[in-house]
């Protein structure tokens, strides 16, 4: 299964509501999920979020969101596991974050590139919350295709996506990433 519609399948899961998009920049998963409230929080001025701060001290209160998205954000932060412990301090009580994190993939800094997460560290950086559910995406076969830098592969790789991703016995040993549904 593929990242947006690993994402897009618990999105579907959520109720409307205050919702923080953390890091998004362009916030492209907002058509997606429902919400009464959507506001952005970036680091960077530049991407004129609703919120200018650091996912490791959000400026907010505690107990404030029903929801809080941070896609391919947590790889690029130097502290992952204060930056969970943020978001889970500003979710409600049964609030819902909804994590996506590679797993593999080539150095890619924004603005830089500190880590990757295995299934244990996704669920031990989340233990603080009463559920949490850790779903791969993408499997094996797409990860090699995903390195393969001809561009003859990748109109391949376009033609039979959606075949090789439905083989779901490939990828829980070479993910390409992960989305986390944790509930406070």
């Amino acid at each position: 299964m593929s990242l947006n519609i690993e994402l897009a399948k618990q999105f579907k899961r959520l109720n409307a509501g205050l919702v923080l998009d953390v890091g998004s920049k362009k916030s492209p998963y907002r058509n997606q999920i429902p919400a009464t409230k959507y506001l952005r929080l970036d680091i960077d001025p530049k991407s004129n979020p609703d919120i200018c701060g650091d996912i490791h001290a959000i400026p907010m209160e505690d107990n404030y969101f029903d929801t809080v998205i941070a896609s391919e954000v947590l790889e690029h932060v130097q502290e992952p596991r204060k930056a969970v412990s943020e978001m889970h301090r500003i979710l409600k009580p049964g609030g819902v974050c909804i994590l996506s994190t590679r797993f593999i993939m080539p150095y890619h800094p924004d603005p830089q590139d500190y880590y990757r997460f295995s299934w244990d560290a996704l669920r031990d950086l989340f233990k603080n919350f009463s559920q949490v559910e850790v779903h791969h995406h993408d499997n094996r076969l797409q990860c090699i295709w995903f390195f393969m830098t001809l561009s003859w592969a990748r109109v391949i790789l376009n033609i039979f996506n959606p075949i090789i991703a439905r083989i779901h016995f490939m990828n829980t040993r070479c993910p390409l990433g992960f989305v986390v549904y944790a509930k406070k």
